[in-house]
């Protein structure tokens, strides 16, 4: 059997490179106070490949949500700064 890397990551950056692929740049938060994020993987797909994909990961998520009877918390300070809505319906 193929052996396929692992990775964990801490961040995301996210770039619709047009119209044929969106790229997804994972990093990891480097150690100390300047330091900066370290780009681990970057994962290229179709813009119908990503949206299928956030659909899936939604799907997941809800579901664990509902299986957990926990939600998911997120700091409310995150949202303008990523330039999202809480009450969204993710």
């Amino acid at each position: 059997m193929e052996e396929v890397p692992e990775f964990y990551a801490d961040g995301i950056e996210i770039n619709l490179i047009m119209p044929w692929t969106v790229a997804l740049t994972f990093s990891v938060k480097g150690i100390g106070p300047e330091a900066q994020p370290k780009k681990i993987a970057i994962v290229r797909m179709s813009p119908e490949h990503a949206k299928v994909t956030t659909m899936l990961l939604k799907k997941q998520l809800k579901g664990y949500e509902m299986n957990t009877g926990s939600n998911i918390n997120l700091p409310q300070e995150m949202y303008p700064k990523l330039g999202l809505s809480p009450t969204e319906d993710w």
